[in-house]
């Protein structure tokens, strides 16, 4: 068995292709997917103990695996940990892969210390900009073209840190007939991340001002229809709003908390002013999760269900 997590969307998905493809140069297998939060977990228990309609050994890649964490996580109705053990117990040819879409799994829990006992856990670093940078160039080679590190170096600079993005944005640029990607292409076919804009929505958002986070809202989906793209912007500043006040909790000094974070001090300011308290934020930041997850899986309608749910947050929090 197998769990793999990291807080990258991203580079989880691409680790865990990568193992399955391995596997399956070994010999034949089913792989089905499953989620601790949408599935039964007797279904995927019952799964796991019965071979495929062919009598193939089955790959089953359980994902959404909140159990190792401390986080309050909703799982599905039917979760129990007597069950997972259950699973974690099961000696068959069957390969279970958990997956965890986070940056950290618990020291403390008993069930966490389990998994790393017993199971061959992954953790997928986040890249740095030097891996980062060495991905740009390499995605272009791979697509015969060239670019100069100081153009990759912009692209860099440009777009959230958010590998998804980034490899969505680059095979837009790749798709451009010349040899070479220049700077005026870059600027011409590049997405425009405003991050003023996204820092005065998220700031709405903090804030549980309806009317303007709307109207913001409104206006950036005008401009990008990509809802995940926007959900992935708001996380990373709505983060940066909960880690500066758990700074500033532990009595680093403005200053301080501005050179460890590189941001802007006017940035650092806002986000120490905010109404609410870091559990607060912390709920905001898993309603971001819950609404990523529901767009990626299909299952949230994201023309009508997403924005209700905002307003709903926003609004529960000015009862």
């Amino acid at each position: 068995m197998y769990f793999i997590y990291s807080e990258d969307h991203f580079l989880l998905t691409k680790t865990v292709n990568k193992l399955v493809k391995n596997l399956l140069t070994e010999k034949e297998y089913e792989v089905e997917n499953y989620s601790l939060i949408y599935n039964d977990i007797s279904e995927i228990y019952t799964s796991l103990n019965t071979f495929s309609l062919f009598g193939e050994p089955k790959i089953l890649i359980i994902s959404d695996a909140w159990f190792a964490t401390e986080e309050k996580i909703s799982l599905h109705r039917n979760y129990s940990e007597e069950a997972l053990y259950r699973i974690l117990e099961s000696k068959t040819d069957n390969v279970v892969i958990f997956t965890l879409n986070n940056e950290r799994i618990s020291k403390r829990l008993k069930i966490a210390k389990y998994i790393e006992e017993n199971l061959e856990v992954t953790n997928v670093k986040t890249m740095q900009e030097n891996e980062v940078l060495n991905y740009i160039k390499a995605f272009f080679t791979r697509n015969e073209k060239s670019i100069t590190d100081h153009d990759a170096a912009f692209i860099f600079q440009s777009i959230p840190k958010d590998m998804q993005t980034l490899t969505n944005e680059l095979t837009k640029l790749s798709h451009i007939e010349s040899d070479v990607i220049t700077l005026d292409d870059i600027k011409n076919n590049l997405s425009k991340y405003i991050d003023n804009d996204i820092f005065e929505l998220s700031n709405a958002f903090v804030n549980n001002e309806t009317k303007t986070f709307l109207k913001l809202y409104k206006d950036y989906l005008l401009m990008n229809d990509d809802i995940s793209k926007l959900i992935a912007l708001l996380s990373s500043t709505v983060v940066f709003f909960r880690d500066v006040n758990v700074m500033k909790q532990q009595g680093i000094r403005n200053e301080e908390i501005v050179q460890i974070t590189k941001a802007h001090p006017y940035r650092v300011k806002i986000a120490i002013s905010n109404k609410l308290n870091i559990r607060e934020l912390n709920d905001k930041i898993k309603l971001l999760y819950y609404i990523q997850q529901g767009v990626l899986n299909n299952t949230m309608d994201k023309d009508n269900i997403v924005e209700y749910r905002f307003i709903k947050n926003m609004e529960d929090k000015n009862a």
